[in-house]
């Protein structure tokens, strides 16, 4: 019984290690803005994308597919330099659903060298990266502001204004009465 238990859960332990290892395939709003971005070398719209989801730079559309495919298909060092610039792997061998890892877009097109791309975009991903951590930074920096802004512009009357409100208020009232006797 206590064999049965072990083996109950090692095959447990093991399939949870697997299932946190899959990435989801399904078509959304960002993966599609994600291959616009690649597929035209819009290096900003990219980087805004890859700055709004953790993830994005791992996601994967419905065919298996993310950013590496593309950025191998359309040969752009940018979006494989950003891929490593976020943390991603370009020579993964992570597998679309038709078996074949992302260099292998590459790898298909005789004008493509897959060695070239991988060497450019690791020289470009320490300039991405840097403008990465500064872009971070700056959004910090501006939360950190719209904090400070909460803690006093917004405040209601100080207990050393209250008291000569309270003075005014009570003159107010009394020119009031002398004017208008109920």
């Amino acid at each position: 019984m206590a064999l049965f238990a072990c083996l109950l859960a090692a095959a447990c332990l093991t399939s949870g290690i697997a299932m946190a290892e899959e990435v989801e395939f399904q078509d959304t709003p960002l993966l599609t803005s994600m291959w616009q971005a690649t597929s035209s070398s819009d290096n900003d719209a990219l980087d805004r994308l890859l700055d709004s989801s953790a993830g994005a730079v791992n996601s994967r559309a419905s065919d298996g597919r993310g950013l590496a495919w593309w950025a191998f298909e359309f040969q752009n060092t940018y979006a494989l330099g950003a891929i490593i610039a976020y943390g991603g792997d370009i020579l993964s061998d992570s597998q679309d659903l038709g078996g074949e890892p992302a260099v292998a877009m590459c790898e298909k097109n005789p004008d493509c060298s897959p060695g070239d791309l991988a060497a450019k975009a690791k020289e470009m991903s320490v300039d991405i990266a840097r403008r990465k951590e500064e872009r971070e930074k700056e959004r910090r920096e501006m939360q950190d502001e719209e904090e400070d802004i909460g803690d006093d512009e917004f405040e209601g009357p100080r207990d050393s204004d209250r008291g000569a409100l309270a003075g005014r208020v009570g003159a107010w009232r009394r020119r009031a009465r002398a004017h208008h006797p109920l």
